[in-house]
């Protein structure tokens, strides 16, 4: 779904500094050329690297092959961290995180110790999920993860469901453990289920596996929505001998934005089921509306002093989306209707801090208004942004 290490980096522009960005296919293609004067820079934490971790199993997603493994941390922190980098100042050295977000950070740190030749891969390694068919072909050669149970990406999985192949969806929904879980708690309230699942707490795992037992000859899959539990539990129900469990990588709205930005539109309505008349938008399905000039109006909920000023990101400055108007969350359903008057508009939220600002929308509706909601808000399409070369409304970023 929504990037996970999101680790603030500094503003590029106040630097002379400039890393290149290549993607993560077009480094294996180089890798598959048999180029050998450079390196792959890992900065992953060692647990990430090595699958080795156990109470945030949706980040492990395996490695490449041959990859050096110096987390960000310690390449901050420690001066022998980056002296194990000297040998190979004058490569290339391309840098890789989980979603490109301490890649970045790091790129723009070896830059400044006078490495030369320095490449971000974008994206990160959730790419080999995120864009598994272009991946897949690379998969054998150059990826490797040392998990017990599997990964599925959410074009493996539509595949499945539109094969009509026997799957059991297992998602999990737990009580919110830190300050993320808590904010996303009203938008899964909100945003549509995937039909045809179960949802458990990580502490129903008898009740678990005694599904998984009477599951004979399906796939099970095993999502998040609220917090952490399906790496967890897919990883236990291989230990006690269940031989055909998944963890869906990028979880629920990970699968939502791969249907709503790859497949043809009534397929969002044969998988997912609807709690309300909101409609959920992608970077990439929002972008081709706006291409397309509809009669919509973007509405930022964010603070009016994050609106006005630049927002750091994690390779550009911005302050907002071009067109949008701020109107912040917290502000009454009265005041919205005295400013935004017409009905007919369909107005897009781009809610605060990514996820935050349901209530408003709520009233909304109750009011009649057509509602849509960027997943993510303004980070996730900064996200787009930066990493998808296929995204073609990146003017939109107001610089």
């Amino acid at each position: 779904m929504l990037p996970l290490c999101a680790i603030q980096a500094q503003s590029p522009d106040d630097l002379n500094f400039r890393y290149a960005e290549i993607t993560l296919p077009k480094l294996m293609q180089k890798m598959e050329k048999g180029d050998k004067d450079f390196i792959i820079l890992d900065v992953r934490t060692k647990g990430e690297y090595h699958d080795t971790l156990s109470t945030a199993k949706h980040l492990n997603i395996g490695h490449i092959k041959g990859a050096i493994n110096i987390p960000l941390q310690d390449l901050q922190r420690k001066p022998e961290a980056l002296q194990q980098l000297e040998p190979y100042k004058d490569k290339e050295i391309y840098v890789i995180c989980s979603h490109s977000y301490r890649s970045r950070i790091i790129s723009k740190l070896l830059l400044e110790k006078n490495f030369k030749n320095i490449t971000n891969v974008k994206g990160g390694m959730s790419e080999w999920y995120r864009n598994y068919d272009e991946m897949k072909p690379f998969a054998s050669s150059f990826y490797e993860n040392k998990i017990g149970y599997k990964n599925i990406s959410p074009s493996q999985l539509y595949n499945q469901l539109k094969n009509n192949d026997p799957v059991l969806l297992i998602g999990f929904k737990n009580p919110p453990r830190n300050w993320f879980d808590s904010i996303v708690v009203s938008f899964y309230q909100h945003f549509p289920d995937l039909k045809n699942s179960e949802y458990f707490t990580a502490d129903d795992s008898a009740a678990v596996l005694a599904k998984a037992k009477n599951a004979s000859g399906k796939t099970i899959v095993a999502f998040n929505t609220i917090g952490m539990g399906a790496g967890e539990m897919a990883n236990w129900l291989t230990q006690n001998g269940i031989t055909n469990v998944y963890y869906l990588v990028g979880n629920l709205a990970g699968f939502y934005e791969y249907l709503v930005n790859y497949q043809p539109t009534e397929k969002k309505a044969r998988y997912f089921s609807s709690k309300n008349k909101i409609q959920f938008y992608s970077g990439l399905s929002l972008c081709r509306l706006l291409e397309q000039e509809k009669s919509l109006q973007l509405i930022d909920l964010r603070h009016d002093t994050i609106f006005a000023k630049p927002t750091v990101g994690t390779r550009l400055t911005y302050h907002h989306l071009k067109g949008a108007i701020n109107f912040p969350y917290y502000r009454s359903v009265d005041e919205f209707v005295k400013q935004f008057p017409d009905k007919n508009k369909e107005y897009v939220l781009l809610p605060h801090q990514g996820y935050v600002g349901m209530e408003l929308t709520d009233a909304l509706l109750n009011k009649g208004y057509k509602i849509g909601w960027l997943i993510g808000g303004n980070e996730r399409w900064e996200w787009y942004t930066n990493n998808m070369e296929t995204f073609s409304c990146s003017n939109f970023l107001v610089q």
